[in-house]
């Protein structure tokens, strides 16, 4: 608790006047960035924005804190924060019917796949743009792993 507060340029007694410890801290974090993702993917809903759009959107707002706390030395339960959060949103962008057979099962297969590109994107230093991390996704969720591949004409 020293060290955090001597960086942050706090005493100690200042952190506990709006903290009861490192965790309630690091629950007030995760709850302004989820509540930040969620505000634009909503907004991007309202403004009835394609899916792509959609995507790009919500991505572009995941600043660095959300991979720190989705990476490795993370928090394990703010995946699953951020998952609640979102696939609500998203789900309705997967184009299979919300009462079809096993959908539980292809929004978790999607999301998780969304998770995992955008943890390599920033992995890779973000190498690619949100563009084409969001165009990538889309194109995943929409024609599959086959569909991309033969659409680049590289099976």
């Amino acid at each position: 608790m020293s060290e955090l507060t001597r960086r942050a340029g706090y005493n100690r007694s200042t952190f506990y006047e709006y903290f009861l410890d490192t965790d309630d801290l690091l629950s007030y974090v995760e709850d302004k960035l989820i509540g930040e993702v969620k505000a634009v993917a909503q907004k991007s809903m309202s403004d009835e924005k394609p899916p792509t759009e959609f995507f790009r959107m919500v991505f572009t707002a995941m600043n660095e804190e959300i991979y720190i706390l989705l990476g490795p030395n993370g928090d394990s339960s703010f995946l699953s924060r951020v998952r609640a959060e979102l696939i609500p949103l998203a789900s309705q962008y997967i184009p299979v019917r919300p009462d079809s057979e096993n959908f539980d099962y292809l929004v978790a297969f999607v999301n998780s796949a969304m998770f995992g590109l955008l943890e390599r994107w920033h992995e890779n230093n973000k190498d690619i743009s949100p563009e084409e991390i969001s165009d990538l996704m889309q194109n995943l969720v929409s024609g599959g792993v086959r569909g991309y591949i033969e659409g680049k004409g590289s099976m």
